[in-house]
């Protein structure tokens, strides 16, 4: 079981984008997936399952202490046996002030994984889709995730800044925790382009005064284009949606590169 957490400060970075077509691609390669929507706001729960439901979520799961076998909703799609859901709703725009009020409160995730492993270990990996905001639930997940994958967008200045304050509170909770861990981290550029712009230029420069980003930053980037969106409107993975539309097109190629790239530097 691997424990992987995608984050960053900054918002609509294409973080649940990259999380569901993960999950796709090992899903078919005949990994078992339990994915956490762990946002506030559910775009993972509601591109995958439900817009509304009454199911519970990851609130009841940590203020109620629901079980595994209560919060997981198992085969949400029908192309996709092996991947599962805990999804999300609104009541987690909530559930970090509780937190807030409870002793160990950053080890809440903690407890409830070690309560109930032996459900939570038969799955390969467990992808966390987490709010844009380093908050009490990120810091519960970022403490037991074995990695952690950053995307940021390209020309987005602020999706940098993101990432680096992500990175230094981090380690400040490491610090004044007493933590050690070998959590791997990777930060992928999502909507290239290899156009010749300014705003790319800028970007390029400004990311080059990081260098903890650069030690974690992959050679593999997803190109800007709408294929990605639509295969996730679809319900579909890249392979069979391009294969659908009768299109090679790249991203499919740029997508099997990145899953390879991270599964050689061990992060998935």
């Amino acid at each position: 079981m691997k424990i992987c957490s995608f984050f960053n400060v900054k918002g609509g970075v294409g973080k649940t984008t990259l999380t569901i077509l993960t999950a796709m691609k090992l899903s078919k390669e005949g990994k078992k997936v339990l994915l956490i929507d762990a946002d506030t706001q559910a775009n993972l729960t509601q591109f995958l399952y439900k817009v509304v439901h009454e199911d519970k979520t990851l609130f009841q799961m940590l203020t109620e202490n629901a079980t595994a076998d209560e919060v997981i909703l198992e085969s949400i799609l029908d192309r996709f046996e092996n991947i599962d859901l805990i999804p999300s709703d609104i009541s987690l725009s909530v559930l970090s002030e509780y937190l807030s009020t409870q002793m160990g409160r950053e080890k809440a995730v903690w407890r409830w994984f070690k309560n109930n492993i032996e459900v939570v270990e038969k799955y390969d990996y467990i992808f966390v889709d987490l709010s844009p905001s380093y908050d009490l639930i990120a810091r519960n997940f970022m403490l037991i995730s074995d990695s952690i994958i950053t995307p940021i967008e390209y020309q987005d200045i602020a999706s940098i800044r993101g990432c680096e304050l992500f990175y230094q509170k981090f380690k400040q909770d490491l610090e004044f925790l007493d933590i050690q861990t070998n959590v791997k981290r990777a930060v992928v550029i999502n909507s290239y382009t290899s156009r010749k712009l300014s705003t790319g230029d800028l970007f390029n420069s400004y990311l080059n005064e990081f260098e903890d980003i650069k030690r974690d930053l992959l050679e593999s980037k997803i190109s800007d284009t709408t294929v990605v969106k639509n295969a996730i409107l679809n319900n579909m993975d890249l392979e069979d949606y391009c294969r659908k539309q009768k299109k090679a097109h790249k991203v499919r190629e740029e997508f099997n590169n990145l899953i390879k790239e991270l599964e050689e530097k061990e992060v998935l």
